[in-house]
């Protein structure tokens, strides 16, 4: 059996990134590095170390690329799907020896758009970042920073993510020329992603304001947005209420109950212990009870 070897987290997201650029032009998939590595090499945000790898992949190739990474020891982590305010984007896959995850996207949120669309408009300007000496092919400047906006914007409650989204509307402020303002509101007019972005489209000028999302998505992006750190609880809690009268208990016993296999874990093999399995699912009430009581409590102060 071959030794393991011993990446620092920094290495190990760089070696990601090579390594699904190579698996991917193997298979002809066109891939974008996305997010980290890419928003620190435009100057988007100021440098630091990720914790994971993140790609865009072209939507129709998503699950070939996630089978060819599959077949090189990365996998997913055990758990079973919760209900999500946004639709589904992506898959996070873990490898036994590595410290980082990758997370490919078959599309980012804050984009409403067309999938498909939304990705050739990225890729459309596309560029070559030398990673882990390994040319890696990545948005534009205006793309990266489109989906670093997109980013921030979704996590507007953490203090760095402001913090960030501070640092990038200067930069695009003082930095970028006419041709990148116009290709940055174009990506985000042909993502269906405008109303997302609306503030700093107005603050900066970069075009007109228009609403290009459906009001229920509006709706649950807000929640989402104003929740984040609580979204798998919002998921269940939307999915009871929409739910007919006669599906309700079967709906809530599923939200509240989890299998011991079920238990969110790294390895599938350890399954955890009864006594572990209890004191992961008292955590989860008392962290739901939380996210519910502050949900109704913001619902009942408008």
């Amino acid at each position: 059996m071959a030794a393991s070897i011993n990446f620092r987290l920094a290495e190990a997201t760089a070696l990601a990134h090579a390594l699904v650029e190579w698996v991917a032009a193997e298979a002809d998939i066109r891939v974008l590095a996305i997010k980290g590595p890419v928003a620190s090499h435009y100057g988007l945000r100021e440098p630091r170390v990720s914790a994971d790898a993140d790609v865009l992949v072209e939507p129709s190739r998503f699950a070939e690329l996630c089978v060819l990474l599959e077949d090189r020891g990365w996998h997913q982590r055990v758990g079973r799907e919760t209900p999500s305010l946004l639709a589904r984007h992506s898959r996070t896959l873990i490898h036994d020896d590595w410290p980082c995850d990758i997370d490919v996207h078959q599309m980012f949120p804050g984009f409403f758009g067309d999938p498909d669309q939304v990705f050739e408009s990225l890729w459309e300007g596309r560029a070559t970042l030398t990673v882990a000496h390994v040319p890696v092919t990545i948005p534009s400047r205006p793309g990266a920073a489109v989906i670093s906006a997109l980013h921030s914007e979704r996590n507007a409650r953490s203090a760095r993510n402001r913090d960030e989204m501070a640092h990038l509307s200067s930069v695009i402020e003082r930095e970028f020329v006419d041709a990148e303002r116009s290709e940055f509101y174009r990506i985000a007019r042909t993502g269906g992603a405008v109303w997302v972005l609306r503030d700093v489209i107005e603050d900066l000028g970069l075009g007109a304001v228009v609403e290009d999302v459906p009001e229920e998505d509006q709706r649950r992006w807000e929640i989402n947005r104003s929740h984040i750190e609580d979204g798998s609880t919002m998921g269940w809690w939307i999915q009871v209420r929409s739910a007919p009268w006669y599906r309700k208990p079967a709906v809530v016993l599923h939200a509240v109950w989890v299998p011991r296999r079920d238990v969110p874990r790294n390895n599938p093999g350890a399954v955890p212990s009864r006594a572990d399995a209890w004191r992961y699912q008292l955590a989860r009430w008392k962290r739901g009870v939380r996210a519910v009581l502050s949900y109704t409590s913001v619902r009942r102060s408008r």
